[in-house]
């Protein structure tokens, strides 16, 4: 019998180190449009499972630029990465200067039509794979409850459930087809905020019944469907889902309702911890440990070397002083790498080369501000595993 993905990948988390594996639980921001030292040492030294790709952050200069660097990233990771953006469209659009304007959710809304909103992910697929990207953090399923939420209006398909759901439905599809991972946003709801949690923390004090009937739909029906690879977490203070924890970090939203009630299988993502939501609050590491504990597979959050090694360090701390279980860090691993074999990320000669030498392990060679180069080192898989 051929091997299922999930074999292939129970058989790459045997082998992977425990720093191998809380690399890949983190997808890193990072400045400038090359491979450069940095990116190199949290592409090999960290083994980031994966890269943000943002306009501010100058990586999308051009066309040529982005392909090389895309292309030079994956040469050198020893497990592919996630490429990853946000190409919503509207104002959101981190390949602008790439790819030109692109209609944005509300005005895709507005047309009723779910054949535009397929399209409108199928192309956004066709011009994301021709750069070497392979996830897009869309669709986004807010549902619009409150029209003067300061981040949202020009970026969700509307204030209908049922309209929200439909056109999620159709643009994942769209992303799906075109062989970009898709990743429903942002759990449990923002539609009904009246802040922005880049700045600080929404309030919402939503019952279940209003969840369920409202910002939930869109959740419950594509998940039950099981087209949704991925969904993020965001940074809200609902008392009725947690009276102490922001969402993102909070074990009753990320494991009780989206885990356990609502059956999500696949990877879980936090929104960006950086957000002044969580960072008010909670520096990186513990914002990262916590979010971990919640249950939550994906972080999305360090900018920058210093910042990665800052939130490994604690993850394995945390591992170490068994506030984090071995068993759970191994399921978030498995569903991250079953994801990147389902969308041929890894591919199949890549998988059983991975199998068999996990355990070669990058060090940097050569001291602070020298050219690093990088060799090769057998190091023993984690007894711990």
């Amino acid at each position: 019998m051929p091997l299922t993905d999930s074999d292939i990948a129970r058989g790459i988390v045997r082998n992977m180190t425990l720093e191998q594996k809380l690399g890949q639980m983190v997808i890193v921001e990072f400045y400038g449009p090359t491979l450069n030292a940095d990116l190199m040492q949290m592409i090999q030294g960290s083994q980031v499972g994966g890269v943000l790709i943002e306009n501010k952050n100058g990586n999308a200069q051009a066309r040529n630029q982005l392909i090389t660097l895309n292309q030079g990233m994956q040469a050198v990771a020893h497990i592919p990465l996630f490429i990853t953006t946000d190409f919503e469209g509207g104002y959101v659009n981190e390949l602008r200067s790439i790819t030109g304007a692109r209609m944005s959710e509300s005005e895709i809304g507005a047309t009723g039509k779910t054949q535009v909103a397929y399209d409108a992910g199928h192309s956004a697929a066709k011009d994301l794979s021709a750069l070497g990207l392979n996830v897009n953090f869309m669709p986004i399923v807010d549902v619009l409850t409150n029209p003067n939420n300061p981040g949202l209006p020009m970026r969700t398909f509307g204030s209908d459930p049922t309209l929200v759901t439909n056109m999620g439905r159709a643009y994942l599809k769209g992303l799906t087809d075109g062989g970009v991972i898709g990743c429903l946003k942002h759990f449990p709801g923002l539609g009904s905020a009246s802040i922005d949690p880049h700045s600080s923390l929404p309030y919402m004090n939503r019952s279940m019944a209003t969840l369920n009937a409202v910002d939930l739909v869109p959740y419950r029906t594509l998940i039950a469907e099981g087209i949704v690879p991925m969904v993020m977490v965001t940074h809200i203070l609902n008392p009725q889902l947690d009276p102490k924890l922001p969402t993102s970090l909070s074990p009753h939203v990320v494991t009780n309702l989206l885990r356990d009630q609502l059956q999500f299988k696949g990877v879980i993502i936090s929104d960006t911890l950086w957000m002044g939501g969580i960072s008010n609050t909670y520096n990186l590491a513990q914002a990262a440990v916590l979010a971990v504990k919640a249950g939550t597979d994906l972080l999305l959050g360090p900018r920058g070397l210093h910042d990665t090694q800052f939130m490994v360090t604690g993850l394995r701390q945390a591992v170490e002083k068994g506030q984090i279980s071995m068993d759970q860090v191994n399921a978030s691993v498995q569903r991250i790498l079953e994801l990147k074999l389902r969308y041929k990320i890894i591919s199949h000669d890549k998988a059983l080369q991975l199998i068999e030498n996990t355990q070669e392990t990058w060090h940097p060679l050569g001291t602070p501000g020298s050219a690093i180069t990088y060799t090769r080192v057998a190091v023993k898989p984690d007894p711990a595993a």
